[in-house]
């Protein structure tokens, strides 16, 4: 980050799964403060049918000496799972722009289930909520601004996405 500090602007690609959980790591250099950024909904084993929401979790810190550079997040439809939940968090930072297509809607956790014949699945066991209270499951993560790529900017050899963040970081 002390490399990164006098750079206009950062660009984080979640176009994939990530390989590291930096949720909570990254976002200290992000925020100046810490803000709520992800809201669960949980079922009762207790009461079958009961769901109640719990109270936001928060990510950042106080942090005098944040990244204020733009911050971009790049995300598509293969955007998924702690992907979407990275761009929860990082989407919550001072100028940070989210742009591409809208992700997959497949957050939470996962909860195997055994079924009787031998049947084995699994399911998402929370539902997962922006701070206002919006779902993410079924509906993804909405980009601030759409870019998709095009056929004849993958002919070309072109990533559009990226190229859209690196223009938009350099205005």
């Amino acid at each position: 980050m002390k490399a990164l500090s006098n750079t206009k602007g950062i660009v984080i690609d979640l176009r994939c799964y990530p390989s590291e959980f930096i949720v909570f790591t990254l976002s200290k250099y992000l925020m100046p403060l810490p803000k709520e950024f992800v809201k669960f909904r949980t079922g009762s084993t207790e009461y079958p049918g009961l769901f109640t929401v719990n109270d936001y979790y928060k990510i950042g810190d106080t942090n005098k000496s944040y990244y204020k550079g733009k911050i971009v997040i790049l995300v598509n439809e293969t955007t998924q799972s702690s992907a979407e939940y990275h761009t929860m968090a990082f989407r919550t930072a001072p100028n940070a722009t989210v742009i591409g297509s809208t992700t997959a809607g497949a957050d939470g956790n996962v909860s195997s289930i055994y079924l009787p014949g031998g049947i084995f699945t699994y399911i998402s066991g929370i539902g997962v909520l922006t701070p206002e209270g919006n779902e993410t499951q079924r509906v993804g993560i909405i980009p601030d601004k759409e870019v998709k790529p095009t056929v004849k900017g993958f002919r070309e050899g072109k990533d559009e996405v990226l190229n859209a963040a690196i223009e938009m970081i350099g205005k």
